[in-house]
């Protein structure tokens, strides 16, 4: 939107009516509908008057909530609408509003709805210490005060650490006052630019290039309850198979089939543990989706057993082009149907990709959805486990943009409109089509997808990752606030290229970027070979494996995953706690300590959970950290070290060791190391218990078939063990829900 003095405010309101429903206010510019949808979520809507605006989310989900009782006061010029924990007050002369916390926070103050054209905008003024983060994928700093930002979906390969935007948008912000925590949600899927002036001045910002401003404001006091009700709002990641969260070993590309064989090989005969071998676009006939190459890959359903029975899930991609070619049969069917992105004139657009030129899915149909998700079937009848939809944002090669014209034509579900209104869920629709589709096909079975493209609420559809990074030191240094504000915003099963996927990882910066990377949600190696180096041999350039880099870089590498599958237990019951809470998997030291103001712009360390806090080395040829530990007692995870919070310290790192710490009062399970998944089926729990100043502890663990939804039918296992007593004497129980038989137990109190 252009700048102020070109936009047309809301103005005074002429006019407004309360009902039960909502609260209605016009004026000579538009109107402003608002909404109390639970005591601490207000949804407020402004529309231009006469624009056709649709009244339909692709990211809110119905809630059950209760509609809460709701005070109107007039007071002056001024009507003010108010809960227990949330008020809004309209001024009657001006059109402005100001939203306060129970507490009298202003969380948004002077607030004015403006248009500019077919634009869209709210400015309002923040306080001058106001931290804010979330808004989705972002590089840069993890509090984003002082920043500009922009949502549009974009194909960056080899971005550069200060690219913006990228491929996922999500216009969600958590935003914190000290110790308290408010959201906010601009549902609006047109391109968006937010604007937050730097700490110590008050501006603030957001415009859409056109829609309506739906704004969802959420005033639950805690960050952690901030993020239910977002969740809450916009759903949360299903429970994922247990072997996704193995770790994950990908190449661009690993082929003929001979060459997936010897990795496969290579991981069970040096030991090191792996659960997914991916197969990217070259396993493909010419790059067509459904097709597998016959030279290549002669005998998938072969392979594809062979590699499970190593203990290897198989997870292949997929991208939303569709070649061009007469006989070929997913072509066909969709130029029949007819449900392809079309151009303004109504022909179907035709752009080039991988294939060629290609059609492109309308998934914005649900017709369209269906059809894709039923292709599926033949892949999962071979035994493939997992699927990839990359170059979804859309992606389109040699064309302004580098994706779909901006006046191409989609059906929207019966609301047809254009590309600028469907370009930022277009990656989104399309994993849905995926999810849905692998749902009817299986629909016992837990499912995973992977995704680039993205919009608010696509973590109901599938996991994502930060798109194609670069193999340097900067890139890796700013996967933390990435992750943890990625989490922040909702979508907590990510993570990056680790290694690097443009470029080449030193043996230095691989073995580091594997230590955090193990505790990524999403752990997978990912990297580029010949198509963006040059070789002419794609399988003739330096590798990025686990044993690259020689004998003493693979006994630190495989270390560094051992560690993974040791945590397992642990890692897997946090992933069960995002299903019911919201809350991530990788966590910034300020979502757990909101009372402690050192955690506010702590960037380069956090926490699994609750219970683990990690502090990797970032920087080349460092040997030692300077730390943060929040308040309370933490043991050293390598020595048993106690030692005391609430202050920084020095660690020492040497480069086979990754700085990692247990809170004191906390009881971690873990298992023996295994290579796989399904080997820990019959293996011993292992409670790692780490006693507070009182000698007391508590934690738990989560159990399942770890594939199924067995356990949404009550086949479960969650088990909480407590500790009390003295070291002396300790005592410990054992207290079981659900139904699940689980795996035998043993118990190592650390101290």
């Amino acid at each position: 939107m252009p700048s102020r003095k070109n936009t047309t405010p809301l103005g005074p309101i002429r006019k407004f009516t309360i009902t039960e429903e909502k609260a209605t206010f016009r004026s000579r510019q538009g109107t402003l509908d608002v909404v109390f949808l639970k005591d601490d979520v207000v949804r407020l809507r402004a529309v231009k008057k006469g624009q056709n605006e649709p009244d339909r989310s692709f990211a809110v989900i119905p809630t059950g909530w209760d509609k809460p009782e709701t005070r109107i006061t007039v007071r002056g010029d001024s009507v003010i609408l108010a809960t227990s924990n949330l008020s809004v007050r309209i001024s009657l002369k001006t059109g402005r509003i100001r939203i306060l916390s129970a507490d009298r926070t202003d969380l948004f103050r002077n607030a004015e709805i403006a248009w500019s054209g077919a634009g869209v905008g709210l400015i309002w003024k923040m306080p001058k210490d106001r931290h804010i983060y979330g808004t989705g994928e972002r590089t840069g700093p993890l509090d984003k005060r002082g920043t500009r930002m922009a949502y549009w979906n974009t194909d960056r390969s080899g971005y550069p650490v200060e690219q913006d935007p990228l491929y996922q948008s999500i216009p969600f912000a958590l935003c914190m006052d000290g110790p308290r925590a408010h959201g906010f949600f601009f549902d609006n899927t047109f391109r968006q630019d937010w604007e937050f002036s730097p700490l110590g001045k008050t501006k603030a910002k957001m415009t859409a290039d056109d829609g309506a401003l739906d704004l969802y404001v959420m005033a639950s006091g805690t960050p952690s309850a901030v993020l239910e009700r977002w969740t809450e709002l916009t759903g949360r990641m299903s429970l994922p198979p247990l072997w996704a969260l193995g770790y994950q070993q990908c190449k661009w590309s690993y082929y003929p089939e001979s060459v997936v064989r010897d990795i496969a090989d290579q991981f069970r005969q040096r030991s090191i543990p792996c659960d997914v071998i991916y197969l990217d676009i070259d396993y493909m006939d010419a790059y067509k989706d459904f097709t597998w190459h016959p030279e290549r890959f002669p005998d998938p359903p072969k392979l594809v057993s062979d590699l499970r029975d190593q203990g290897f899930r198989t997870v292949v991609m997929l991208d939303p082009g569709v070649k061009v070619e007469e006989g070929y049969d997913v072509y066909e069917t969709l130029k029949q149907a007819g449900f392809v992105v079309r151009n303004a004139d109504g022909t179907p657009f035709i752009g080039p990709v991988w294939p060629g030129d290609c059609l492109f899915p309308d998934f914005t149909d649900a017709a369209c959805r269906e059809w894709w998700g039923k292709w599926y079937k033949g892949l999962l009848d071979l035994g493939v486990a997992g699927f990839w939809n990359d170059m979804n944002e859309p992606a389109v090669f040699d064309a302004p943009g580098h994706s779909l014209p901006l006046d191409a034509v989609f059906s929207g579900d019966g609301y047809p409109g254009d590309h600028r209104r469907f370009h930022n869920i277009y990656g989104m629709q399309m994993v849905r089509g995926t999810t849905e589709g692998l749902r009817a096909l299986r629909p016992d079975q837990r499912h995973f997808v992977l995704t680039r493209a993205a919009y608010a609420g696509t973590q109901r559809y599938a996991a994502a990752w930060t798109g194609d990074n670069c193999s340097d030191w900067p890139s890796l240094r700013i996967s933390i606030p990435m992750l943890l504000n990625f989490g922040l915003s909702g979508q907590a099963f990510c993570g990056p290229d680790i290694g690097g996927f443009a470029g080449t990882a030193t043996p230095e910066l691989f073995a580091r970027w594997l230590q955090v990377g193990a505790l990524y949600p999403f752990c997978r190696t990912h990297y580029a070979a010949a198509p963006q180096s040059g070789h002419p041999d794609i399988n003739a350039v330096p590798t990025q494996e686990p044993w690259s880099y020689g004998d003493e870089w693979e006994e630190i590498n495989r270390a560094s995953l051992e560690l993974r599958y040791k945590l397992l237990p642990y890692l897997y019951t946090v992933f069960e706690e995002i299903t019911r809470t919201g809350m991530p998997v990788m966590r910034p030291l300020f979502l757990q300590y909101p009372d402690d103001p050192k955690t506010a712009c702590i960037e380069d360390e956090f926490l699994i959970g609750s219970d683990l806090l990690c502090a990797p080395i970032l920087d080349e040829g460092r040997y030692s950290r300077e730390l943060y530990l929040p308040k309370g007692l933490w043991y050293d995870y390598w020595s048993g070290e106690c030692l005391e919070g609430g202050r920084k310290i020095t660690a020492s790192a040497p480069i086979d060791v990754l700085p990692l710490f247990a809170r004191a009062g906390s009881a971690i399970p873990t298992q023996d190391v295994v290579q796989h998944t399904r080997e820990a089926v019959n293996k011993p729990i292992v409670w790692q218990v780490w006693p507070d100043s009182g000698f007391k502890a508590i934690g738990t663990l989560y159990e399942d078939d770890g594939e199924t939804l067995a356990y949404t039918r009550g086949d479960f296992k969650r088990t909480t063990l407590t500790l009390s007593g003295t070291k002396e004497n300790p005592e410990t129980s054992l207290q079981h829900e659900g139904g699940y038989t689980g795996r035998p137990q043993e118990i190592v109190i650390a101290a």
